[in-house]
């Protein structure tokens, strides 16, 4: 028995018949019992609740620790699909947020092509049966465009070319999928057939050159003067390529592969081993005219360069820019990308899509950080032939070490900043982020708006919120689903595509972002959170900057739900 006790029973016993009477008649005295409670165990009860507060503190503050540990800079993820992806891959893709895929047109046969695109639609639709919200995919089929390249050789395998052997490049679709080490097809090869002559030099792959011995009404006769290994789908330079064709030919060239794409839904077409200004204007101005897709360009940085081509022209006829090989370039073209292509994509507002070739797992160390993952907007990924898996570890190259640290280019853009009227209200969220801002909410229509914010400056996510009304009509729908798929391919940016099913308390678009993070786990209690609502006066005024542009900015720390919610890691 503790001493306290010990201590007041005597001073019972001493108490007067009159004090014990009143006991008697009231017993049941409960203001009396919580004083003798508190009296007798008050020391126990307050070391216990300390203890409790200081485990509840500790777990707090472990907990602070292993989020700000997971914090890693968002970049769009882009997969390439083959026949030998799994359900069970993209299913791993589209939940750790791979939501554009991209398929090869040429390098697939018609009916692997269908089996791809099946696998891909069955998995986005046990997927989006699984979630909340609406998911919006995007697919990106690559085309060939003007380039010439060797068909499938027999069996898909590599064939050596000696020096001095003798190989015909023929227009015979008999051969398009069994090509052989002395006859292999070449696509597009009937449009330049007029142009080549006797003598000219040609170039097969990245090896292999050869001389132009003979040529017929549908068939070439090279030489081989430089050996080297051939590969299905590799491409062939001719000579005057770019300026040979005639532009009357163009629309041979890129109209049947685009009602194709057109045909299997696609979202974007890929066009590869961009050279020719005047055939990328055409291909522009067709799909503007005739077809609802965007263009994503894999430019020839290297012939661009050392021919002196428009660049900047190049630029403003694509949508997206696609950089395959960026870590394979020598050290001339890898300078003209880093100091002339990304300033003018980025000046131009144009998206940036890179490809980190992370086969091995001693690859992370190279990449992690790189100064080209700064620059893009979205990382292409693609199965390993090493472990035959997909790279998924790429969202891990960006951790951010340091909230309180922004990284600027040079002292220009801080000037930039200060003084440029587009930028203030970037400069002041920014500013609000430095102080380890969880999430950013977003609302707007505007897609300039939206991506206005996908800057490197800003180390937390970027949630934009879009919901479908029961009001909005197909245009309406159409152009919000166009915008969540765009945002996909954009740093930093999370769309929430929602309908009036989930919103059950009739919330605004940014309560009910809050809200559903925080159900999520995105978002807890304490959080710094910054909202802004981009609204329009003239609804058919959507770039930002010009007009009566209504911008509420709002900043606060997420508070609980209920005044008397107990806190999370109390006992």
């Amino acid at each position: 028995m503790p001493i306290n006790q010990k201590e007041v029973t005597p001073q019972l016993d001493s108490q007067t018949g009159e004090d014990q009477g009143e006991e008697e008649e009231q017993p049941d005295d409960e203001n009396r019992l919580e004083k003798f409670t508190v009296r007798l165990n008050g020391q126990h009860d307050l070391e216990q609740r300390l203890k409790d507060f200081k485990a509840a503190c500790e777990a707090h503050e472990k907990h602070a620790r292993r989020r700000k540990r997971k914090r890693y800079y968002h970049l769009g993820l882009v997969a390439k699909l083959v026949t030998e992806t799994t359900h069970d891959e993209l299913r791993r893709m589209l939940e750790n947020g791979t939501y554009t895929f991209h398929v090869d047109t040429v390098g697939n046969k018609p009916d692997e092509l269908t089996a791809i695109l099946d696998t891909m639609n069955i998995a986005i639709s046990a997927h989006s049966a699984e979630r909340e919200l609406r998911l919006t995919t995007g697919l990106a089929l690559e085309i060939n465009g003007e380039c010439c390249r060797v068909g499938r050789l027999r069996n898909n395998c590599t064939v050596m070319l000696a020096r001095g052997a003798v190989v015909t490049l023929t227009t015979d679709e008999s051969y398009r999928y069994k090509g052989f080490k002395e006859i292999v097809y070449v696509i597009n090869l009937r449009c330049y057939l007029a142009s080549v002559q006797l003598g000219d030099m040609v170039l097969i792959g990245r090896e292999v050159r050869g001389k132009v011995v003979k040529t017929l009404r549908e068939a070439l006769t090279v030489m081989i003067i430089d050996a080297g290994l051939v590969a299905s789908y590799d491409f062939i330079e001719l000579p005057r390529q770019c300026h040979a064709l005639d532009p009357d030919l163009y629309p041979d060239l890129y109209m049947k592969d685009l009602e194709m794409a057109a045909s299997l839904n696609a979202n974007y077409v890929v066009l590869p081993k961009i050279r020719c200004k005047s055939f990328l204007r055409a291909v522009r101005q067709t799909l503007n005219s005739d077809f609802n897709l965007k263009l994503i360009g894999m430019i020839d940085f290297e012939y661009v360069r050392s021919n002196m081509l428009d660049l900047l022209g190049i630029i403003k006829l694509v949508d997206y820019i696609w950089i395959p090989d960026m870590f394979n370039v020598n050290c001339c073209v890898y300078n003209y990308i880093m100091e002339d292509v990304l300033p003018i994509s980025q000046c131009q507002k144009k998206p940036v899509i890179g490809t980190v070739p992370l086969e091995r797992c001693s690859d992370f160390k190279r990449f992690e950080l790189h100064d080209f993952l700064w620059k893009v907007d979205a990382i292409h990924i693609q199965k390993s032939p090493w472990c035959n898996k997909y790279p998924l570890i790429v969202k891990k190259l960006m951790p951010i070490k340091d909230y309180r640290v922004g990284a600027v280019q040079n002292k220009m853009v801080l000037k930039s900043i200060l003084t440029s009227y587009q930028t203030i209200v970037n400069f002041i969220i920014r500013t609000i982020s430095s102080i380890e801002c969880q999430a950013i909410f977003l609302f707007t229509t505007c897609e300039t708006a939206s991506v206005a914010l996908s800057r490197i400056e800003i180390y937390c996510p970027v949630y934009v919120m879009v919901p479908l009304e029961e009001t909005d009509d197909a245009e309406t729908i159409t152009c919000k689903v166009e915008l969540a798929r765009a945002l996909h391919l954009r740093r930093n940016m999370h769309p929430v595509l929602y309908t009036k099913d989930l919103n059950e308390c009739s919330y605004s678009p940014i309560e009910f972002g809050v809200d559903f993070m925080r159900k999520k786990g995105c978002l807890e209690v304490g959080d710094f959170v910054v909202t802004l609502e981009v609204g329009k006066e003239d609804k058919d005024n959507v770039v930002i900057g010009i007009g009566e542009d209504i911008c509420i900015l709002r900043a606060f720390y997420v508070s609980p739900l209920f005044a008397c919610e107990k806190f999370k890691y109390g006992g």
